[in-house]
């Protein structure tokens, strides 16, 4: 396609289009958010596994008690 039918909407979703799918970061997200989002450390360690088991425990002892 020759450029003279390209207009300046057409240049500007060239640019727009450059800044959303650069950089790997996957999501159409940027850099920026990528890291915003990512996995953050938590020095308490596994807790939401720790929660569910324990709450688990919890339902499994009252269903046994109701038996």
């Amino acid at each position: 396609m020759s450029e003279t039918f390209f207009d300046e909407y057409d240049y500007y979703n060239f640019d727009h289009d450059k800044h959303i799918f650069s950089g790997h970061s996957g999501k159409q997200r940027t850099k920026k958010e990528v890291s915003e989002h990512t996995n953050h450390f938590d020095p308490s360690g596994h807790s939401r596994k720790i929660v569910t088991k324990m709450v688990n425990t919890q339902n499994n002892k009252k269903a046994s008690n109701k038996n």
